[in-house]
């Protein structure tokens, strides 16, 4: 599958390329005049990058992303799903 695409098929087919994007979770680079111009990448995943370039803005991003690491190791955590519960019982009450 290839992920470069020149922009003036993008023009032509961009229903097509949005489909895959959010389909295979990969992104596709577009082309302009034979350079790379931009990136198309599903929502998800542009949500994901500019909340892993928030966290790094944090000064002490580093401590809590190895606090976090040692606390997985140790297996004190808790799986998505109980703490979507957890938060959903949370607003209940309030």
């Amino acid at each position: 599958m290839q992920n470069i695409v020149p922009i003036t098929d993008l023009q032509q087919k961009t229903k097509k390329f949005v489909d895959r994007v959010r389909k295979t979770g990969v992104p596709i680079v577009i082309t302009q005049r034979g350079r790379a111009a931009a990136v198309l990448a599903s929502a998800e995943q542009f949500e994901g990058l500019l909340l892993k370039l928030d966290e790094t803005t944090y000064p002490d991003w580093r401590e809590k992303l190895q606090r976090g690491l040692r606390d997985l190791a140790e297996g004190r955590f808790i799986e998505l799903e109980d703490f979507l519960k957890r938060e959903k019982k949370r607003k209940r009450r309030a």
